[in-house]
């Protein structure tokens, strides 16, 4: 087993464009932005070349990190790094959400 200082059971990080954005608060005051990322890549695979994409929501939570996402608007390039969760969706679905720990504007 690999051992680490760093907890990488559930890390993932994710460079995409931001497709939609959506902000609000909690009844508590906590800020939350949820941007659905939609990433493209060629990725190598057996040897191969493959087209990699998905399309993942983000949820962005707490008012340090949100402070960070103000400049973020549809289209721009980020960086998203956290770690991921099912979320169940209101059709009774499992849906996988990246937590964001941390996010940069790369455009």
């Amino acid at each position: 087993m690999l051992k680490s200082n760093l907890n990488i059971e559930n890390r993932l990080s994710l460079i995409g464009i931001a497709d939609s954005i959506k902000r609000s608060k909690s009844p508590n005051g906590v800020e939350h932005c949820r941007i659905w990322l939609e990433h493209r890549s060629e990725q190598q695979e057996a040897g191969l070349a493959r087209q990699a994409w998905c399309k993942m929501p983000i949820q962005i939570s707490g008012n340090q990190l949100i402070h960070s996402t103000q400049g973020i608007t549809v289209g721009s390039k980020i960086l998203v790094v956290g770690f991921i969760s099912s979320h169940k969706q209101a059709n009774g679905l499992n849906q996988l959400v990246l937590h964001a720990e941390h996010i940069e504007l790369l455009d």
